[in-house]
Parts: C-alpha cells; structure tokens; sequence
C-alpha cells in the first residue's frame, strides 16, 4: 500500500487556521516596504537578513506564517521582488493587481516553486534527494527563469556554464515534474478540517520524489543525469528525502498559508487552495494523470475520494 493511501486514513478532525488574509497582508507591507527603503539585505544567497526581518516584524507589528525571510525568498518567484546580487529589490510585477486576491496569493506563492524551482536552497534539496547532479538541477533551473517572463531573465544565485542537451534536459524536467505533480495531487485531497501526522506526510512526498526519479532513470538518462549513489544511496537517500519534504513544508506550503504545522508534529493541510496550482507546465488533469500512474505502483486506482 502507498504511503498516501495511509496518511489519508491517518487524519483526525481538527480545527486548523492557515492565516490566508495575514500571508496577503505581509506579502504587500514587504513590497511596500522593499520600495520604501529601496533595497533589502540578504544574508548568503537568497536570504534575507535577519536584521531586515526584525525591522519588517517592528514596522507592521506581525509576522507571516513561516517568518519574513521564507516569504521574501517567495516572493521573487511572484515577480513582485527580484533577488538582485546581495539584495533584494522590487520586481517588475505590480502588487496591486493580485494581492488583494487571497487565493490567488497563496496560488502564486505555491507556484513559485512547482512552476520556478523557487527558492533556489529548496530546488537543491528536491535535486540532492532525486540524485540529480547538481549542473543538470542548475541548467533546469536556469532554463525555466528564462522562460519566466515575470522574472527577467535568469537569476542570481543559479550559474551553469557547461553545454547540456535539450532533449536530455526535457526528460529531466519530466521526471522533476512527475515528482511534484504526485505531490500536488495528493495534497489536494487533504482536508482542510483534518490533520495529519508530519511524519506520514514525510513518507508520501519520498515516494513521490523516489518515483520521479524512477522516470527519469527509465528514460536512459540514469548515467548522464544521475549521481551514481552507491553507498549514499543505502545510508543517505532516505535523510535527503525528509530533508527536501521538510524544506517543502517549511519554507514553500507554510509560508503560502497552505500548510500549518503544530507542536504534536502533526500538520494541517489546505487542499483546496492547491486546486488551481499549475506544477511546470502542467494543469490540474495532467497532474491527474501522474497520479494515477503513480497509484497504479502500489496496485491502487484513482478513485472518487481522489482529486
């Protein structure tokens, strides 16, 4: 049986706030700020510094979901902020024209990563826990900034200066994205009314990520794409596969105001928020489909209670 087939029979009723208004309302004081003050430091790639986020936390009187830090490195995937060398600076994307939209800011904060592999210490850890070598997660990433039109072009942080073909590069996309279109899919089907515990939850989004890599090993890329694992891939596959779940809860669902996370270690989902949550670029029914060949692993079908 799958993973996923026990966590949703895991759930017990409870009450769970995912604060949607409180993201929305963080997400424009931070553009707003950002403007304000012209620029915002980070601290290492991609993070903001902490001395900003104190500043941000003192000058509104609240804290998002997840901290400051996790909804700036957000936030670029949006397009309302661009990371900038050292900074962040205001993007090309106009808060104005979605923010007031609670769904559709959580939407476009989810799709930050499933669309843009956004943040980039997030993307890593879904590539470390697939095996993909690290120039081939750096050449995925680079391709779709470049096609992001909200993002100006590829982005500091992420350099790959060796030649990768683009037929390869397709199959790898498909098998990241057949990894995250099984997520998606099965977060769907979580109600917001119930919660689970952190630790099933773990599990479902290995397999998940274990069969995304069994795509991209079927298609006779396993030697140019793949790290050879050997002895890592015994001892070590397993603590990367938490690690990139739990970077996926942390710093992506939570912060989205998607997923909350309690004391007890166990987690509230909203899967009705994710309904319209575009992975690549795939749709909701391609997503489907993913799933259904993924139950089809475990001698499952995709029934009724499935999105």
């Amino acid at each position: 049986m799958t993973k996923f087939i026990e966590l949703v029979e895991s759930g017990r009723d409870e009450v769970n706030h995912f604060d949607a208004e409180l993201v929305a309302e963080a997400l424009k004081s931070l553009v707003e700020y950002c403007a304000e003050v012209g620029s915002l430091r980070c601290e290492g790639v991609w993070r903001l510094h902490r001395q900003e986020a104190s500043a941000l936390e003192e000058r509104y009187s609240l804290r998002p979901p997840g901290g400051w830090r996790a909804l700036c490195s957000l936030a670029v995937g949006t397009g309302l902020l661009r990371a900038d060398e050292e900074k962040f600076v205001v993007g090309m994307c106009k808060a104005d024209t979605w923010c007031d939209d609670v769904d559709q800011v959580r939407i476009r904060l989810v799709e930050s990563f499933t669309r843009w592999l956004i943040p980039p210490a997030t993307a890593a850890g879904l590539f470390l826990a697939m095996d993909v070598h690290p120039l081939w997660g750096l050449r995925l990433a680079r391709r779709l900034h470049v096609d992001a039109p909200m993002l100006e072009g590829p982005l500091e942080g992420w350099r790959d200066e060796v030649l990768l073909p683009d037929e390869d590069l397709s199959e790898l996309r498909k098998g990241v994205f057949a990894a995250m279109s099984v997520v998606m899919s099965g977060l769907r089907n979580l109600q917001p009314h119930r919660r689970y515990g952190r630790e099933m939850l773990v599990g479902f989004v290995s397999e998940a990520l274990a069969y995304g890599c069994e795509q991209i090993e079927e298609s006779g890329l396993g030697l140019e794409v793949l790290i050879d694992g050997g002895e890592r891939a015994i001892k070590g596959r397993a603590r990367s596969m938490e690690f990139a779940a739990q970077e996926l809860f942390d710093r992506v669902l939570v912060p989205a105001g998607v997923m909350r996370c309690y004391d007890d270690e166990s987690c509230g989902v909203d899967g009705q928020a994710l309904q319209a949550v575009q992975v690549g670029h795939l749709g909701r029914d391609a997503q489907r489909t993913w799933f259904r060949y993924f139950l089809a692993n475990f001698g499952e079908e995709l029934t009724a209670c499935c999105a």
